[in-house]
């Protein structure tokens, strides 16, 4: 019986992660030399950083740490970090492991047992090879030491890897150290924990040091020298001979991004790359396969930082793909927003101006038209946010600061109430006052009268101090209310302070009379009595007194609330029982009265009240047609100083006025009286181009359209890590990525907002300001961990976007509203189909759940039909999907006919395209 053969892992990238003490530095010289992307770090915490680098692991790396055994290394630390090295072996995604420690606190009890090998406990025996390369000690007397003049563990691979000629496997390095060791009679001996078939794994692959020809590169000398060539002494001379005088534009372009690529360079690698072409060249060179070192630094020395920045993206992208993220789960919310997303501004901000202009003469109305979803709520926001920024705009009165006090009432309630005539607004030149009115929210029979006049007096009174509001409704109100009955209740109250020190009164008076009584018999209490009846009365009289300066103190609003403050518009008032504006003589007398005064504060025929009226088409006809009879009460020149902005869908408002007023029979009434009230109409554009709906589709998503041309960035102003530390920790080469240093690297580079293909552009404006570059147009580990992570995101999206895209034709959306809709369905169903790929179910594309989020939106009333079971293991949907791919009109005519449908050609259009949904639609829908 032949012996089974023992096939290593294939090895397509190295990368090392060694911690600096003794002779590391060297080691990892050695590493570089070797074909490793070599990580380096002080050592000070490794654990954490031991934990981001194995995090890395891709399939086919071999991985090498080099572990710290300096001050307060023991048997105890070292037992621990073989037990975690194993589980972390486990969930590792590489394909190779090697552990490499100086001194592993192995005792031989016997010194002429040399030691060896032994097993690497990994939990689940998993499918990859790792090992750990430690040295062991023979037993001395008085216990086992640290070893002391011997060369380190770590000096010795050093030297081996720098020597070797060609490839050098795990187990050749393990036997190099241990006859290293034997030849100088030390006591210690290298000690091999091995799990897989990791011996034959090879630590290095054979390229020659980059300093000198050979290798790799003797397909490259021999072709040279038979071309009657002198052949340059080192490598890279030979890699610049052929990219100079011998590689046409396609390879030269492959062999400079190839200087990027992490693994090896494979056809499939090229036509990634965009250089499909050149890779037959560059094979004919010998220049393909594992990269020599001297290519790759040629590649990179002749990268400039825009070719670096599109290979980045390339390389992203693939690895993207291979790995799915999960889908992002925030949706978009269907309410108004002041970010123009539409390329409404423009007409927000021409509105404004008209409004402004000094021509523009109140009493007028505007009218926002456009189908519900249409975004007329967020024009007129904007339109707001111009005329009246922030709507905190301060009205002051000419009164005093100090408060309302009940002596001040019973003052006033003698001269009567004069109302202020106008107030002082505390704003620009270009400043209106505003109100918002949303009359869906007042439909209780005639509350929409009531609710008008409380918008527009509580919005612009609001605007006061809340001692000049006191002032301006107690000035309003005395002039109008029976002063006799407020003096009643004044002194009613007043007296309801003095009663305690009354009832002390009569007490003192009552013990006085008593004692004076009992002085027939005991003379002395003639003297006390008269002492009581002295004191309680100046003792009464002083808490009198005392009480009512308190209480003539007091701020009125507490006794006098309904004088000093807005009348609530639905309930009835005791001091003023006349001025409930709960119907609709109670809202006229209140437009005669407090409108009246509350309008005169602040509009003016230069600086007119501009009212919003938002949502009038969601109303019931009887609420539209109170509004409307309302603001004809404005037009009419009552109220001259207003200028009314109205959002509405016409058609509905018209047929709503139709229905209000049919008793008139008139067929056209609706339309009549919108032509009279809406004197300048304006419609919102509707997203009906090939140009804006895809980008309110990508703004939605995140999307930029193009690379922003940022321009460099300002250190910030409060780094989440000083630049000093950051520089101490960031190497010119790939370094450990500090979490403090990549967060505030992510923080600047998503401030960019870049797109895909700019961001790494934007990485290395974000590390520059921070103070460090990358080498060749290559980010620092930290800025390229930072771009990563914002890649996710971006990438997610702009697959979600192409997708979107792709489906939108099919959809005939028009408004916001309805493509809010259609990306909060995609969302959706993009997590579920995601978690359902996790627990082993097919995956989704983006665009299959494109497609069937456009059939969910599209056609709502068929989806219950076309996933029914049309025949045993196929829904309708599955024949008529068929029979669109097909071009099978009898069988998409039958099986409509079955379902009891007929035409949808649209629907047929829709199923016509790729890809297939029936599948995901029979398991969602």
């Amino acid at each position: 019986m032949t012996a089974a053969v023992k096939l290593a892992p294939r090895i397509v990238s190295r990368r090392a992660l060694v911690f600096l003490d003794g002779e590391a530095a060297r080691f990892a010289h050695a590493l570089r030399v070797s074909g490793f992307e070599v990580t380096i770090d002080p050592g000070e915490d490794p654990r954490p950083v031991l934990d981001r680098f194995l995090a890395a692991a891709e399939p086919g790396e071999l991985l090498l740490i080099r572990w710290p055994s300096g001050a307060g290394w023991g048997p105890t630390a070292f037992t621990k970090l073989i037990m975690d090295f194993g589980r972390e072996v486990a969930a590792s995604g590489a394909t190779a492991l090697l552990l490499v420690v100086d001194f592993g606190w192995i005792v031989r009890s016997d010194p002429a047992d040399p030691g060896g090998a032994a097993r690497l406990n990994v939990p689940g025996d998993p499918p990859v090879a790792a090992a750990a390369l430690t040295a062991s000690l023979s037993a001395a007397p008085g216990g086992p030491q640290p070893p002391g003049a011997a060369p380190s563990l770590t000096g010795v691979l050093a030297d081996g890897l720098l020597a070797a000629g060609g490839p050098l496997t795990v187990q050749e390095l393990y036997g190099l150290a241990r006859r290293h060791f034997e030849r100088l009679g030390s006591d210690l001996s290298p000690m091999l924990f091995s799990h897989g078939d990791i011996e034959e794994v090879e630590v290095r692959d054979g390229l020659s040091d980059p300093g000198r020809a050979g290798a790799s590169l003797d397909t490259a000398a021999r072709k040279l020298a038979e071309a009657g060539e002198e052949v340059p002494g080192t490598a890279g001379e030979i890699v610049a001979r052929l990219y100079d005088l011998h590689l046409g534009s396609e390879a030269q372009c492959l062999l400079r991004r190839a200087g990027l690529l992490p693994g090896e360079l494979t056809r499939e690698a090229a036509a990634l790359l965009g250089c499909p072409g050149g890779y037959a060249e560059l094979e004919a060179w010998g220049l393909t396969g594992p990269a020599h070192p001297a290519v790759r630094e040629a590649g990179l020395a002749l990268l400039d930082a825009a070719e670096a920045a599109l290979v980045s993206g390339l390389l992203r992208r693939q690895k993207a793909h291979a790995r799915p993220a999960p889908p992002r789960t925030r949706l978009t919310p269907d309410r108004w927003t002041l970010d123009d997303r539409l390329g409404h501004r423009v007409y927000a901000e021409a509105i404004a101006a008209f409004i402004r202009h000094p021509d523009t003469a109140p009493p007028l109305t505007i009218g926002i038209k456009g189908p519900w979803g249409a975004g007329k709520t967020s024009l007129m926001r904007m339109v707001r946010e111009l005329l009246d920024p922030g709507s905190a705009a301060t009205l002051k009165l000419a009164a005093a600061a100090t408060e309302v006090t009940n002596a001040e009432v019973l003052g006033r309630l003698r001269e009567g109430g004069v109302p202020y005539e106008r107030a002082e607004a505390v704003a620009g030149s270009g400043w209106r006052p505003t109100v918002w009115f949303n009359p869906w929210m007042y439909q209780n029979g005639e509350q929409v009268w009531a609710g008008l006049a409380h918008e527009l007096i509580s919005q612009i009174t609001g605007r006061m101090s809340r001692t000049d509001r006191e002032r301006f409704w107690l000035e309003l109100n005395l002039s109008r209310i029976d002063r006799e009955a407020v003096r009643r209740r004044l002194y009613r109250l007043a007296f309801t302070r003095l009663l305690p020190v009354a009832l002390g009164l009569v007490f003192t008076l009552v013990l006085a009379g008593a004692a004076w009584a009992a002085s027939s018999m005991l003379p002395w209490l003639s003297d006390a009595a008269a002492a009581i009846a002295s004191a309680g009365c100046l003792a009464s009289l002083a808490a009198g007194t005392v009480r009512l300066g308190r209480f003539f103190a007091e701020g009125a609003g507490g006794a006098f609330g309904t004088l000093v403050n807005q009348p609530d518009p639905f309930l009835q008032s005791g001091v003023l029982p006349e001025h409930a504006y709960g119907d609709k003589a109670g809202f006229l007398h209140l437009v005669q009265t407090d409108m009246r005064r509350v309008l005169g504060l602040v509009a003016t025929e230069e600086r007119p009240l501009v009212v919003f009226v938002d949502d009038l088409d969601r109303c019931s006809s009887s609420t539209v047609a109170q509004v409307i009879e309302a603001i004809n009460l404005f037009l009419a020149g009552e109220f001259p100083n207003c200028v009314f902005v109205l959002a509405m869908e016409p058609e509905m408002v018209a047929a709503h006025v139709q229905v209000a007023y049919r008793q008139l029979l008139t067929e056209s009434i609706g339309w009549r009286f919108l032509e009279k009230i809406v004197q300048l109409p304006l419609s919102v554009p509707l997203l009906d181009d090939e140009e804006r709906l895809p980008a309110y589709v990508r703004a939605l998503l995140g999307v930029p359209e193009e690379p922003l041309d940022a321009p460099a960035l300002a250190p910030p102003p409060r780094a989440a890590v000083p630049a000093q530390v950051a520089r101490g920790k960031l190497a010119a080469g790939r370094t450990v990525a500090d979490p403090g240093i990549v967060e505030e690297l992510e923080r600047l580079i998503r401030e960019q907002r870049p797109s895909v293909d700019g961001l790494d552009e934007a990485a290395e404006r974000a590390q520059a300001s921070l103070g460090f570059a990358g080498r060749n147009g290559r980010l620092t580990e930290p800025a390229r961990v930072a771009a990563d992570r914002v890649f996710a995101d971006l990438y997610r999206d702009e697959n979600a976007c192409r997708a979107i895209e792709a489906a939108l034709p099919a959809l005939g959306l028009r408004n916001p509203r309805e493509v809010k809709r259609y990306l909060n369905v995609f969302r959706f169903y993009s997590f579920v189909t995601y978690r359902r790929a996790q627990s082993g179910r097919p995956r989704a594309s983006d665009a299959e759940v494109a497609k069937l989020a456009a059939l969910t939106i599209r056609w709502p009333h068929l989806l219950s039909t076309l996933t029914r079971e049309s025949h045993p293991g196929a829904t309708l949907l599955d024949r008529l999907e068929a029979a669109a791919q097909r071009g099978d009109g009898d069988t998409w005519v039958r099986a409509l006919l079955e379902a009891g449908l007929q035409g949808e050609e649209e629907l047929r259009q829709f199923l016509a395209t790729r890809p297939l949904i029936a599948r995901l639609a029979a398991e969602l829908l």
